[in-house]
């Protein structure tokens, strides 16, 4: 896939924020014994790689805003028309405990005249792995410039579902799985690796943007009252 100017801001510069994270993430290994330092370790790590996103986002669309996932907002045109959304790293308590299971994730929506937001693209770094999802609107969805689409296993299959959301029921044929990082399992809903995916209707706003990539594999989006569904 041919990346657009947009999504190759983002690519270039979620690898860049991403290059040390594999050391560090052999150093908090090492540190497992002493939570203390495990947590101001993965803290700095934090930091770092929000600082490297923020810098280049700036640097090469400086008329855009950028929105965190720890709340901060840095607005640089109240009318502009496109705005980031940035998890520097998603699933921080998987990252603290040597849990390979976190990502860095960026969106960029497109705020219209209408007053409609969308998403126009997605990238999603799962770092240990070196596993890279992206989208953008129209052109499908990819990992490590291969195309990816939702499951399509027969119903009479064992189904795998990421919930954070207990008192769901399930059909037989059901296999639970618990990720504590939501664009991760956005990612294994769109790759196939899960036919499912529920989350709690908390934060959704911070979320929303990433479904973009379980659309452009084939997959669907439901939402209720409580909670939000992606699924093949």
């Amino acid at each position: 896939m041919r990346y657009s100017a947009n999504l190759n801001i983002i690519v270039k510069a979620v690898e860049k924020a991403t290059a040390h994270m594999p050391r560090d993430f052999i150093e908090l290994e090492n540190l497992q014994t002493n939570p203390v330092s495990a947590n101001k370790f993965a803290n700095a790590c934090y930091n770092r790689v929000k600082q490297v996103l923020a810098d280049d986002f700036l640097k090469f669309r400086p008329d855009y805003n950028l929105i965190f996932s720890d709340g901060q907002k840095l607005i640089q045109n109240k009318n502009a028309e496109y705005s980031y959304v940035i998890f520097p790293i998603d699933g921080m308590n998987n990252l603290i405990r040597s849990n390979p299971d976190f990502t860095v994730a960026v969106a960029l929506h497109h705020h219209g005249e209408n007053g409609v937001t969308e998403a126009i693209s997605v990238a999603i770094s799962k770092v240990v792995g070196g596993e890279n999802f992206y989208c953008e609107k129209g052109f499908g969805a990819y990992v490590n410039n291969r195309r990816i689409r939702v499951s399509k296993r027969v119903a009479s299959d064992t189904t795998l579902v990421a919930t954070e959301e207990q008192n769901v029921i399930f059909e037989k044929n059901i296999s639970q799985r618990a990720y504590g990082c939501r664009t991760l399992e956005v990612a294994y809903v769109a790759s196939a690796r899960l036919e499912k995916a529920i989350f709690k209707n908390q934060n959704y706003d911070l979320l929303k943007p990433f479904l973009l990539l379980v659309r452009e594999a084939g997959g669907k989006i439901s939402e209720e009252e409580k909670l939000i569904t992606a699924s093949a």
